[in-house]
């Protein structure tokens, strides 16, 4: 009975053991609410992230965020930065990559910045980096590489003979991140 006993604890605290190492490196918390200096919102956003997958190496998340520059800068005005991004967790570090789309919407201006018309446009936009963040933590910091890919039909001519033309235009951005888990 003796050996029993002694091999029934021993198997627990083996299988405590084994169950804790499992969720080891599992979020604790979900969500987490971002600033990014650079990145996807240009100089700026402001974002929501979600985990989606939470498994002790992969996991999964998506984010969205907003940025808005004021006419004078003479910046697009509203950029919304939406992403899909990859974790392969090693403790409190992951590698992080993931893929976008930026939609903007801005305006045709008149030299006195008053709008003229507004419209949508888009920009692609991919990300590989490095973030902390503990499994348990409230607080994680990023940093990457954000580049971002313009395509747009350029007119060339006036009138009836008027021509258009598919741009595309290459963005190599950067940005570092810090944000809030709960």
């Amino acid at each position: 009975m003796k050996k029993f006993f002694l091999f029934f604890i021993l198997s627990l605290i083996t299988i405590s053991a084994t169950s804790q190492q499992r969720t080891n490196n599992i979020f604790q918390n979900k969500n987490s609410i971002q600033l990014d200096l650079g990145g996807h919102g240009l100089f700026y956003s402001i974002n929501y992230e979600r985990i989606l997958v939470n498994r002790e190496r992969f996991k999964t998340a998506v984010q969205a965020g907003i940025s808005y520059y004021p006419p004078a800068t003479g910046i697009r005005d509203v950029w919304i930065p939406i992403s899909i991004n990859e974790f392969y967790s090693l403790g409190n570090h992951h590698i992080e990559v993931g893929l976008g789309i930026v939609p903007i919407y801005e305006a045709v201006r008149y030299t006195d910045n008053s709008a003229d018309y507004w419209f949508w446009s888009r920009l692609y936009s991919g990300r590989i980096g490095y973030r902390y963040q503990k499994p348990d933590g409230r607080f994680l910091i990023r940093a990457g590489f954000t580049p971002m890919l313009e395509r747009e039909w350029i007119y060339i001519g006036s009138g009836a003979n008027g021509d258009r033309t598919f741009v595309s235009k290459f963005h190599p951005f950067g940005g570092v991140t810090v944000g809030y888990t709960f």
